[in-house]
């Protein structure tokens, strides 16, 4: 951690010596790493309109801290302390507005990228509108997580001419575990973290806002501290997720990229999962009226949209890949009452109910009931054919999720929250373990030993069987470990969509496609029989021998595709039904499609020894704490951050050094 005290350009104004002592004070307590916070103080005008106050302060908050329909007056999350501080010390002369916006990542159907975007325009709309009411109206920004994402980008804004005011209005920003970190024009404050931000530097700096833009980060953040080129596969990930595919330019999200972040987005914003029950229940008593009463349309529409919110997101999940046996079981050892346990038992009870032909008739239910109402039949007959075809329907719809509908409500609703993020978390988690387990077997060995092995066994050479068998289950226990009830096609393919100069993520999809033809597991069980029975021959039991060709047999045929197997075109359904073909997937299978699974992990142990992908080996670590990056559990530190040699914490700080830049304007 710096030691050196922080220091403030000149500004064209002058200053009295009061303030060059109020400014000597303040900073003397301040520590930065490398870089140079400077005060510009704008001229005010001579009074203050009604209704404006001197300095608004915007504060965004992080991920799911706050909503688009939040009060912008009320401090929330990681940086309510921040405002709560300042408008204590300087009340009506300041005026907070915490930002409201999406705030969400891939839960509500949208992207993280797409969130950030709704945080913007809500950042942009409301300096605008003060600037224009208050001019003489000067800001301090603060931005947490997402919500410094969102900060950053308009500081870049404005300190390049681009923003919704001019750069002599901005006091001060503040930056908190920045995605963006990095960028030119920006202090650090605090310790030193390495590489960047997950979303990457912003390309056109800080501009003239540079040394008024404070950057604080704890080292072990991911969000902000991630070296891209340690790191390739991760940080190409982090590339595509923190960005919109709706509407950046940027190449890296072009193509494959972009279809990812879109696939990898659930919309629970809809789903009602604890009230699953009383639909089905509503719907099947709106289409079976008490006797004597008219079957009520409306009714029926309004009970189907609510499964329809509920059941899509929940049968796209399934079908993704991301609910697969591996993923389930890491829910299931979750300890029981937990929001993870309960989401294996929704998955679990989902598995057992029909959702595909449940979704089919409710989704044929509500068009039926729609068609009605816009030809003017708000209401049925029971012995309608219509209101027959209805209740038909209703009635197999009851019996495909049953499971689904019998599961206690509460269970129902704890499991939301961890099903909304499902999907990149298990990239985060089986993908990025799966690059780095493709990265460090020993492919060549393992591959001689397949081809030897049924010769040896072919020879009758039992001793020779048993030392190459014995040898192979211990080669082979990692790729059994990483492959285990894990999608190898669906992994493949977001490996490929992944933009990834040192070409890492890109061979190792091509390998992911070339093992997801191989039956792994069974190529295991039969070098483990390999050995058993060669270790009962050995023993004294000749019987034993009469067991080993059909196997040795069996190995051979199963290990062909690991030993002849070429790459295939990928199923570019996996990342949604309209996408076509990735750029990247396709240029890499082009590249690759004949090379085979030897000539390819070659590849892959030439790149480990270059620089770009130096201790590949610790990626696999950093993707088990990846899923932070959607879910915020690894950098909720700043209130214990030590910052300076004084003892603050990365929020006193703030509110210190915001302080200290109102005090001159004021």
């Amino acid at each position: 951690m710096s030691t050196a005290p922080t220091s403030f350009g000149r500004r064209h104004t002058r200053k009295t010596d009061s303030s060059r002592r109020a400014l000597a004070i303040g900073l003397a307590v301040s520590t930065l790493g490398a870089g140079t916070l400077t005060l510009t103080v704008p001229s005010l005008a001579a009074a203050t309109p009604p209704g404006c106050a001197d300095v608004l302060a915007v504060m965004t908050p992080g991920t799911w801290e706050t909503t688009s329909d939040a009060d912008p007056r009320v401090p929330v999350g990681m940086l309510a302390a921040v405002g709560n501080s300042l408008k204590s010390k300087y009340g009506d002369k300041v005026d907070l507005f915490y930002t409201p916006y999406a705030a969400s990542a891939f839960d509500q159907g949208k992207t993280y990228g797409d969130s950030k975007s709704t945080a913007i325009d809500a950042i942009n709309d409301e300096v605008s509108t003060v600037a224009a009411k208050c001019p003489q109206a000067t800001f301090i920004f603060a931005g947490y997580s997402q919500g410094a994402d969102a900060t950053g980008d308009i500081a870049s804004a404005i300190g390049n001419g681009k923003g919704p005011i001019s750069a002599d209005k901005v006091l001060a920003v503040g930056l908190l575990a920045d995605p963006g970190r990095g960028t030119d024009g920006e202090s650090v404050v605090g310790p030193s973290a390495a590489g960047t931000g997950i979303a990457d530097p912003r390309p056109l700096g800080m501009g003239t806002l540079a040394g008024r833009v404070a950057t604080i980060c704890d080292p072990k953040d991911l969000y902000c501290s991630i070296d891209k080129g340690r790191n390739s596969v991760l940080g190409a990930l982090g590339t595509v997720l923190s960005k919109s595919p709706g509407g950046s330019p940027d190449s890296a999200v072009v193509g494959g990229g972009s279809r990812l972040a879109t696939a990898l987005t659930s919309d629970f914003s809809r789903a009602n999962l604890s009230g699953i029950g009383a639909d089905v229940a509503d719907l099947t008593a709106a289409v079976n009226p008490p006797a004597g009463q008219a079957i009520n349309v409306s009714n029926i529409a309004d009970s189907a949209t609510s499964l329809l919110g509920t059941l899509s997101p929940l049968a796209e999940l399934l079908t993704s890949g991301a609910a697969n046996p591996a993923a389930s079981s890491t829910l299931s050892s979750a300890p029981a009452g937990t929001a993870e346990n309960a989401a294996n038992r929704i998955l679990e009870s989902a598995h057992d109910s029909d959702l595909p032909g449940a979704l089919s008739n409710v989704n044929r239910i509500a068009a039926a009931a729609r068609q009605l109402i816009e030809t003017g039949n708000s209401s049925l007959t029971t012995r309608s054919p219509e209101a027959a075809t209805l209740a038909a329907t209703a009635a197999t719809l009851g019996n495909q999720i049953t499971p689904l509908a019998a599961t206690p409500p509460e269970i129902l609703s704890q499991a939301s929250s961890v099903l909304s993020i499902l999907k990149p978390q298990v990239v985060a988690d089986q993908v990025l373990n799966i690059a780095t387990g493709i990265t460090s077997i020993n492919y060549p060995v393992i591959l001689d030993n397949l081809a030897m092995l049924p010769q040896k066994v072919a020879a009758l050479d039992v001793a020779g069987a048993h030392q190459i068998a014995g040898d192979l289950n211990n080669q082979f226990a990692p790729l059994v470990k990483m492959a285990a009830d894990v999608d190898l096609t669906w992994v493949s393919q977001i490996l490929s969509a992944l933009p990834d100069p040192t070409g890492t993520a890109h061979i190792a999809a091509v390998v992911c496609n070339i093992l997801s033809g191989a039956d792994i597991i069974r190529v295991a069980h039969n070098v483990g029989q390999i050995q058993e029975i060669a270790w009962s021959v050995l023993e004294g039991n000749p019987a034993a021998l009469a067991g080993l060709l059909p196997i040795g047999l069996d190995l051979a045929a199963a290990a062909t595709t690991m030993l002849t197997g070429k790459a295939t075109k990928t199923d570019t359904s996996l990342l949604g039904e309209a996408a076509a073909a990735p750029v990247s997937a396709t240029k890499t299978t082009n590249q690759t499609q004949t090379m085979d699974l030897r000539g390819l992990t070659n590849s892959l142990t030439e790149m480990a020894g270059t620089q770009h992908s130096e201790d590949l080996a610790a990626l696999l670590g950093q993707g088990l704490q990846a899923a932070s990056f959607v879910a915020s559990g690894a950098h909720t530190n700043y209130a214990a951050l030590t910052v300076d040699n004084s003892g603050r914490n990365a929020l006193q700080w703030l509110s210190d050094w915001f302080t200290l830049q109102i005090r001159h304007t004021t």
